[in-house]
């Protein structure tokens, strides 16, 4: 019998994958990692075909795990979120106090008042620098807070004050 705990464990991984792709369709998640899988591990479950469009044949493939093994694939599901985690922790690093005080700048450039500088907002910056890189490096995100508009750089600033 299969150990019955793998379910929530290869769904929670498959959760957090997700987050980090959230413009993806479910199947297209499942697609892509199939493929990553299959390239990863000497084209495993490729299945090679020929279609004929009128009078062309050409070749395609398609990826079928149903043999694969649960633990395989976890494994798998594993080693791929690790490499998400350490990128996501990378980028972190990367939030230093000159980037956090980069940003109290644009700010204060766009009119926000100096007396609202305070080490909660300092780390409300840090958080929100924190979950959009996930979509963007740090310093693509400070390229994007520059080119705002000042009425746009206020409206972000009120957010980020108000806990987004």
């Amino acid at each position: 019998m299969r150990d019955p705990k793998r379910i929530p464990r290869i769904l929670t991984l498959l959760f957090k994958i997700w987050e980090q792709q959230q413009d993806l369709r479910f199947n297209q998640l499942v697609q892509n990692l199939q493929a990553l899988y299959s390239q990863q591990n000497n084209n495993y479950g490729k299945r090679d075909f020929y279609e004929k469009d009128g009078e062309i044949s050409y070749q395609n493939y398609y990826i079928d795990l149903f043999y694969l093994e649960d633990d395989q694939w976890e494994q798998f599901l594993r080693d791929y979120w690790s490499e998400i985690d350490e990128e996501l922790q990378e980028r972190e690093k990367q939030i230093t106090p000159e980037v956090i005080e980069e940003v109290v700048q644009l700010f204060i450039e766009a009119g926000m008042n100096e007396t609202e500088i305070t080490d909660s907002l300092k780390e409300r910056i840090q958080l929100f620098l924190k979950k959009e890189s996930k979509w963007l490096t740090i310093e693509a995100l400070l390229i994007s807070i520059k080119t705002l508009s000042i009425e746009e750089r206020l409206e972000l600033f009120e957010k980020i004050k108000m806990k987004i």
